[in-house]
């Protein structure tokens, strides 16, 4: 029997790195601004809230948000950098991360969703395939078709070459199985 669960985890530097550009933008544009010929009330108001009038006042509580959002989300991103998992095997089947399709904002929060599953029944064939221009990449064929799975992509190849050899031996195990 296979061991009970093998988690597969996006790389802690790549979401440090990206914290880190996250916080920069947000502090860039949270000081980028400053004048330090003013006097500190105008300074203030560039920094966080206009008074000058309503429309100024709206669109820097916006603005604040903005700024916030992105400096709590490189936080964030630091914070939970070992724990963005983006693979798991177990005795039910194979659990990864797809890339949202649509608009860029559904892929930006593309961790944040829950893995997909594919019992192993449903899972024809997995191969591991290098090439220079894409990389190494996981080609899974499900019974609803063929899919790259493009988000593993940041795993090392020993880990995608793992689950490619788990995942077939499952696979011949049942294709072994007496009467299936």
């Amino acid at each position: 029997m296979m061991q009970e669960t093998k988690s597969y985890y996006l790389p802690a530097y790549r979401s440090v790195i990206i914290g880190i550009i996250l916080i920069l933008v947000g502090l860039g544009a949270t000081f980028g601004g400053i004048d330090p010929h003013q006097n500190l009330w105008y300074n203030f108001q560039i920094i966080l809230i206009s008074f000058d009038g309503v429309f100024d006042f709206i669109v820097s509580i916006m603005l604040l948000f903005f700024k916030a959002g992105f400096i709590a989300g490189g936080y964030l991103y630091i914070r939970y950098a070992k724990g963005v998992e983006r693979a798991r095997l177990d005795n039910k089947g194979f659990y990864y991360r797809e890339i949202p399709k649509g608009s860029g904002l559904s892929k930006l929060g593309m961790d944040t969703g829950p893995l997909t599953f594919s019992p192993y029944h449903a899972i024809r064939d997995i191969s591991f395939k290098k090439n220079f221009w894409t990389g190494s990449q996981i080609i899974i064929t499900l019974n609803s078709g063929i899919l790259p799975l493009v988000a593993l992509g940041v795993l090392k190849d020993h880990e995608k070459l793992e689950i490619v050899t788990t995942i077939r031996s499952h696979l011949q195990k049942a294709d072994e199985a007496p009467g299936t």
